[in-house]
């Protein structure tokens, strides 16, 4: 199967996670993260889980999945390993149109989640279309050690940047050239090295 790699926005969105245990935990983190409205449904749910319903971040049902728990979701993911459950999950998600995800069963998959790096803006997703997240999940960590935490704070004054010069700027092409004066500089080292001071003031000049 070809996938086709899309970022779609969830803030605010219904996403149900059929699952209470330490995958679960892990798919309903990275919703939280994306600031979905997440609902979980599983008789049994992990500490983590529990502190987060406790903090009003999550909704739980502490029961069995039941038909028409899917209703009004704009994204499903299962994490049983119950493949009954799995299979009337993935049933129920096809006849209403909703992106389901079977976790470890592809055949039951209308979507599969990337491994992905994120620092602040920047998103990098790997996937080898499911035939071996393993090796997603080694080129993620080499991508980790090349990507660090200053991409956050780069991508921040990128965007910051653009703004300043859509202002000043009436053609499309002296903004690329101002957008590209940045890219080019040493604002990246800079940041690495933690000279903010400098970065103001190398930004400023690219203006």
């Amino acid at each position: 199967m070809a996938f086709y790699p899309l970022y779609i926005d969830i803030e605010g969105k219904k996403c149900v996670v059929i699952g209470g245990g330490d995958v679960a935990k892990r798919k309903v983190l990275s919703l939280v993260e994306c600031e979905a409205d997440v609902e979980v449904v599983s008789p049994d749910i992990s500490p983590s889980l529990a502190q987060l319903a406790k903090e009003g971040r999550i909704k739980v049902k502490r029961r069995n999945y039941e038909p028409g728990d899917l209703d009004g979701a704009v994204l499903v993911i299962v994490a049983t390993d119950n493949n009954e459950v799995n299979r009337k999950v993935h049933r129920e998600a096809t006849e209403k149109k909703i992106p389901v995800n079977v976790v470890d069963t592809p055949e039951l998959c209308s979507f599969i989640v990337p491994s992905t790096v994120r620092r602040g803006d920047l998103i990098i997703s790997i996937s080898t279309s499911g035939s071996c997240p393993a090796l997603a999940k080694h080129i993620r960590k080499q991508i980790q050690q090349l990507f660090g935490d200053e991409y956050a704070q780069y991508c921040e004054i990128l965007r910051n940047f653009r703004r300043e010069i859509a202002d000043k700027y009436v053609e499309p092409g002296e903004r690329k050239q101002a957008l590209d004066r940045l890219i080019q500089s040493d604002v990246l080292e800079l940041l690495r090295e933690g000279r903010v001071q400098e970065v103001e003031e190398r930004v400023r000049s690219c203006i």
